[in-house]
């Protein structure tokens, strides 16, 4: 072997050494789709919303106010901390005390929240260490209870805005379900303290100055689902579908559907069903959409041939 060949040797199995140890040269490069690129993107509606905090059981100062939403939030505290004449909590406003310590049947030390009611005090057990609870725990998480801070903070950023609505879910002002539209413009009037399910209530004036309210929630998790992002937009749906005449807009903010629909336009007008089953005839394709309150869809190549709404 020359002095060459060997040298030549060595390269092509150090190349070859390299490739099998890093696996890099075999790895092909991952693309994603335009649609799975938007599902990723961080939307306006939840930029907007990244400015509010909700704050941890550590940052909590004393003084901090909660309004009670429920009668039975009374269960939730320790009941010798709660006096059986004012057991009915339900409206009230109690405020933030402090952390204290207690060691459970167990031997393990966890932290309680102190609230007081007036003269008197009430404590929640966390279940949870000091050092855990200070971290873990925000202000949304105490059952029954709603951070009037935090409704402040939702008010001063929301009221006055003009948004499109994403929801039919319309209620007037004593809770009571009306008929809501949806993707037509409104005005963010007021924001109100809410039930135990929905902290906040949006107060809104749409563009015949007729009020209305929508139940929102903070937050992206399951329990969450009805968060701004959910419920409203900031700019108006109907620019992204400019093909959609008026007269099928109209129906898909109304929720209703007719013969000769799209697919899509019947799915923005009645959601994403729960079942899809698709098949063929001699000639056509036929699809079938189920939906929970028991409406059906069918389509013939893709348009809607008959349905029960």
């Amino acid at each position: 072997m020359t002095k060459y060949t060997y040298i030549l040797y060595c390269v092509v199995f150090c190349c070859v050494a390299m490739s099998c140890h890093t696996g890099i040269e075999s790895t092909k490069t991952i693309k994603l789709s335009r649609s799975e690129r938007r599902q990723i993107e961080v939307s306006p509606e939840e930029k907007l919303m990244e400015v509010l905090k909700v704050p941890k059981l550590g940052e909590w100062e004393p003084g901090k106010r909660f309004l009670v939403s429920d009668n039975r939030a009374s269960l939730v505290f320790d009941p010798n901390s709660v006096n059986p004449e004012e057991a009915k909590l339900g409206g009230k406003t109690i405020e933030y005390a402090g952390v204290t310590m207690k060691t459970t049947p167990g031997g393990s030390d966890e932290a309680v929240i102190v609230f007081r009611n007036g003269s008197n005090t009430l404590q929640y057990s966390t279940g949870k260490s000091l050092d855990y609870a200070g971290k873990a725990i925000s202000s949304m998480d105490v059952p029954m209870l709603i951070d009037l801070e935090l409704v402040d903070s939702v008010r001063d950023l929301l009221v006055g805005r003009k948004v499109w609505t994403r929801s039919q879910l319309w209620y007037d002002f004593d809770g009571t379900r009306i008929d809501g539209r949806k993707f037509v413009p409104v005005e963010i009037s007021d924001v109100r303290p809410g039930t135990m399910v929905f902290p906040l209530c949006i107060n809104i004036t749409d563009e015949k100055g007729a009020p209305a309210m929508l139940y929102m929630n903070v937050g992206t998790a399951g329990m969450e689902s009805r968060t701004f992002q959910n419920i409203f937009s900031l700019s108006d749906p109907k620019e992204r579908y400019p093909g959609i005449d008026k007269e099928v807009w109209s129906l898909i903010q109304q929720g209703k559907v007719r013969l000769g629909m799209t697919k899509e336009e019947c799915k923005l007008s009645l959601g994403n069903p729960t079942d899809v089953n698709s098949g063929h005839d001699w000639n056509s394709t036929i699809d079938f959409w189920q939906y929970p309150n028991g409406s059906y869809l069918r389509f013939q190549d893709g348009l809607l041939v008959s349905f029960r709404n």
